[in-house]
C-alpha cells in the first residue's frame, strides 16, 4: 500500500494537508465498534492518524474501547471522511 504522503508528492495532491484541516470531524469508521469515530490528529509525517470512538447518532451501542486513541493509517481515515 502506497502512504498518502507519498501519494501528495507524487501527484501534487494535498489529502495530509485536507486531514489536518479535518481535525475534530466525526466520521463513518467501519473499524469502530459504534461505527463512527473523531479525527484528533494527523501525525508530523502524514502517514497515520489518531481518532477516537463516538457515540453514534443512529444506535444506542457505546463505545466500548476507553483505552484512548486509536493508531490507523492515513489513507484509510482520508476515505472514510471525503470519500
Amino acid at each position: 500500500m502506497i502512504r498518502l504522503s507519498e501519494i501528495d508528492r507524487i501527484d501534487g495532491s494535498s489529502k495530509v494537508n485536507d486531514l489536518r484541516y479535518a481535525v475534530g470531524r466525526i466520521y463513518s469508521d467501519n473499524y469502530s465498534t459504534t461505527n463512527r469515530s473523531r479525527l484528533v490528529s494527523v501525525s508530523e509525517c502524514g502517514n497515520y492518524c489518531y481518532t477516537e470512538e463516538v457515540a453514534s447518532e443512529y444506535s444506542k451501542t457505546a463505545p466500548i474501547r476507553y483505552t484512548g486513541l486509536s493508531k490507523q493509517p492515513s489513507w484509510l481515515v482520508w476515505n472514510g471522511i471525503f470519500s
